[in-house]
């Protein structure tokens, strides 16, 4: 199946269908590799996304052309997005370089300037072909908000976002239960594709119950970092560098494999 050049068809099939698709966080080609592999096992769609630190790692035309590489050979759909943008800039980067989705991260700026700056990267994106998702609250623990319905259901009405991520209790790197009351609250009030981030310690009870209510992505980076971390340390005795990489993708293809499973994404790649 194709690279997908615009995540908007693929975002709507998942909200249609009531599904979610798993978005890794990834910077090297064994990550790829890894995530596509596991992807292509489960017959499940998937997203993978860089972070703006994994950019000064991979630049954004590097990454586009390493996942569009494995992505023409894969038997699903492959999205590649933009984690955490930090503004009009760092997107339209990643939209040249042929990303089909971009975040913007408005946690730090007053709502009516999230509103604004996701319009403007919106207004560019959608005329490119590509997705916008947006957040207005953190996800770091010690600083996350409850997103509030009226805001979210602004962030699609006037700022023009394809998806929202809402704060509903996960939070990054930690496990999390959600607030299922208040995603439903939202879910009702919005009707529309909306995202979890800290989905590496969500458990699948309210994986299952945040899809129902049009949860479409969630996002995967702490599980993928903790396992290269175990590789790392208990290979000192690989013989050569190769060992390593080959220990590092079963490790990181196993993670993947149960995100996959737990967000309902396996099966889904020609549903």
């Amino acid at each position: 199946m194709p690279f997908v050049e615009d995540g908007r068809e693929l975002i709507g099939r998942a909200f249609a269908q009531r599904f979610s698709m798993p978005a890794f966080n990834v910077c090297s080609v064994e990550m790829v590799r890894a995530c596509l592999e596991a992807a292509a096992e489960a017959a499940a769609p998937i997203i993978v996304q860089t972070y703006p630190a994994d950019l000064d790692q991979v630049p954004p035309l590097a990454a586009a052309g390493l996942v569009r590489s494995f992505a023409e050979r894969a038997p699903v759909p492959v999205l590649l997005h933009l984690d955490h943008g930090q503004g009009f800039e760092m997107a339209m980067a990643c939209l040249r370089a042929g990303y089909g989705s971009v975040m913007f991260d408005g946690a730090e700026r007053p709502f009516g300037e999230v509103v604004a700056e996701t319009r403007r990267i919106a207004e560019v994106a959608h005329a490119m072909g590509a997705a916008v998702e947006v957040a207005a609250e953190s996800f770091n623990h010690g600083s996350a908000t409850a997103s509030r319905p009226e805001e979210v259901e602004r962030l699609f009405e006037e700022a023009g976002a394809d998806m929202v991520a809402v704060s509903v209790g996960s939070e990054h790197g930690r496990d999390s239960t959600l607030d299922l009351e208040g995603l439903r609250a939202i879910a009702e009030r919005v009707g529309r594709p909306l995202v979890l981030h800290g989905g590496s310690g969500i458990p699948e009870p309210d994986l299952a119950a945040a899809r129902e209510l049009g949860v479409v992505k969630v996002n995967i980076g702490s599980a993928l970092y903790r396992a290269l971390r175990s590789v790392w340390q208990q290979s000192a005795d690989a013989p050569d560098h190769r060992a390593v990489y080959a220990r590092a993708r079963e490790a990181l293809r196993e993670v993947a494999s149960g995100r996959i499973r737990a967000t309902g994404a396996a099966g889904r790649a020609t549903a």
